[in-house]
């Protein structure tokens, strides 16, 4: 197999396959590993259900997921230099729909867990090469911030619409339908592949050695450490527990050994240089800066459009197409960006972030006991404007001082802030300072009812008038009353806590844009995509030298 100069094409494919299928092809094999999942957190009432799992179960495993999708970004161009686009997507459809199928028939946590960490991995690896394989289509001037704008869109696009799709499916037949279409996408697409492409190299091959495995388990033990820690620290009563202080001592374990491999190890998993690059670690910054804004919206609102606006889950998730609708406006927007304008990154950034900022200020004075879910469309639209806009200026940003021989740890480096574990620690304080705000809500609020409060007395009269006309006695009538005003005053106190985060993450969204104000970002740039050949080149010598 002789290695074939790159065209604007995707080379890939065979000689008879026209350029239009050939794009929307990898297109939609990009968004069929997207769409593939382990734990669709949209069906955690449904899957808790049925399993008898907690919703910290389905939580733990979206974040093994991330793990899996984190750390195999050091390794993504060794693969693609190793093997070919059809061995790539052949072995990682198959790996996905094994991982998937496993998911339906067992519920042991330690299986589903490492089912998780396979899946991401192999999903990450397939989206890669799917997307990779048109960069040249999507950005013939090789830059990555247009790159970047339409790779990250799909990938926000697929988290946003395969929830909403999973809940549908889930009303219509049941929760394993969405895994039933996604392993049957996945067969067919191993199906097209083996018809459509051949087995031809875009470089020379670059063998795999010189690969840091130890190191690779150190990195993936330590956040997987972390991610249980937090994740059930609050259901577990944090250090009361014996598998909390157990998780916190390997966390620890493993931080001192995963150090002493980056200093030791001849080729560290990842060298220490990584970390110490400026531009990365604005970059890094910016992406923990936006993490409470995601973590508030996913740990507040569920409560509120389940306790106060009485959604169910079919119009919960309908809400995300208005997130979708943000998400696609903010892919738009970045793409002309970085292809027209190529303006200053403060200007950007600063336009994300006012984005979000706007999404809770304008909860904070809308959200009421009146409000209904029409309130939420601007806020919501906002919201996935605000985040694509982040993740597209991060990802270009990133590579303003790196190097080829770096660029995939540094990718690792960031998907840790965003996904690995940038998101689970914010999520998990939020919601924590969330349960103990409501708690301390609804004592102040019960401790104001007596029979003086004539709204809670009104109310309370009002259920039991009601039930003794509906038939029952006046035992029955008057615990329907009592849970009837226990409801109100949960509401009130859901809603409270609520409103004083919102007030809070508000805040913090001003702090933010007036700090990104200071921060001196450098001159506009260009940061253009290698060449397969070149990237080669760079790795081969790194090897070499090493």
């Amino acid at each position: 197999m002789k290695p074939v100069h790159h065209i604007h094409t995707v080379v890939a494919f065979k000689d008879y396959v026209p350029r239009s299928l050939r794009i929307m092809s990898f297109v939609i094999f990009a968004f069929i590993f997207q769409f593939s999942n382990t734990a669709y957190l949209t069906l955690t009432g449904t899957v808790t259900g049925v399993n008898q799992m907690m919703k910290e179960d389905l939580n733990f495993l979206y974040q093994m997921t991330m793990i899996g999708i984190c750390f195999i970004y050091p390794l993504l161009f060794r693969f693609k230099l190793r093997f070919t686009s059809q061995q790539i997507m052949i072995t990682c459809s198959i790996i996905v729909a094994a991982m998937m199928y496993i998911t339906i028939i067992t519920d042991s946590m330690l299986v589903l867990s490492c089912a998780s960490f396979l899946l991401g991995t192999a999903k990450m690896l397939g989206t890669f090469e799917a997307l990779v394989s048109i960069q040249l289509i999507i950005t013939p001037n090789r830059d990555y911030g247009v790159f970047f704008s339409v790779a990250l869109g799909i990938v926000l696009l697929s988290g946003q619409v395969s929830g909403t799709w999973a809940i549908k499916l889930n009303y219509d037949y049941d929760w394993t339908a969405i895994y039933k279409i996604i392993i049957a996408a996945h067969a067919l697409m191993i199906l097209l592949v083996q018809l459509l492409l051949r087995n031809i190299r875009v470089a020379r091959k670059l063998p795999l050695y010189g690969i840091d495995w130890l190191g690779y388990f150190l990195w993936s033990s330590l956040f997987t450490c972390l991610a249980y820690l937090f994740t059930y620290g609050q259901v577990l009563d944090w250090f009361h527990s014996e598998r909390i202080q157990l998780s916190a001592w390997l966390s620890v374990f493993f931080a001192i050994l995963t150090l002493i491999r980056i200093f030791k190890a001849r080729r560290p998993y990842l060298a220490i240089k990584v970390f110490t690059i400026k531009s990365v670690n604005i970059a890094i910054l910016i992406m923990l800066l936006l993490q409470p804004f995601l973590s508030a919206s996913g740990s507040i609102l569920a409560p509120f459009t389940i306790g106060v606006l009485h959604l169910d889950d079919l119009n919960t998730g309908m809400l995300n197409w208005w997130i979708t609708l943000g998400i696609i406006l903010g892919a738009l927007f970045s793409y002309y960006w970085f292809l027209k304008i190529n303006g200053p990154y403060k200007i950007f950034f600063i336009i994300a972030f006012a984005a979000l900022t706007g999404y809770y200020l304008m909860l904070y004075f809308t959200l009421s006991n009146y409000a209904d879910m029409t309130i939420l469309t601007i806020p919501y639209i906002l919201r996935g404007f605000g985040n694509m806009l982040v993740f597209a200026g991060v990802g270009k940003y990133v590579t303003r001082d790196v190097g080829l021989d770096i660029f995939t740890p540094v990718l690792c480096y960031l998907a840790m802030a965003r996904n690995a574990i940038g998101s689970l620690i914010p999520s998990s304080l939020i919601g924590y300072a969330e349960y103990w705000r409501t708690l301390d809500y609804q004592n102040k609020l019960s401790s104001k009812i007596d029979q003086f409060n004539q709204i809670a007395s009104g109310l309370y009269q009002s259920t039991y008038n009601k039930s003794i006309a509906g038939g029952n006695n006046t035992s029955d009538a008057s615990i329907m009353a009592g849970k009837a005003l226990f409801s109100k005053v949960n509401q009130q106190a859901v809603l409270l806590a609520g409103r004083e985060i919102f007030g809070f993450m508000t805040f913090w969204g001003i702090v933010v844009v007036v700090f990104i104000m200071t921060v001196h970002f450098g001159r506009p740039f260009i940061s253009r995509i290698p060449s397969w050949r070149r990237l080669r080149i760079v790795l081969s010598r790194k090897n070499t030298a090493e």
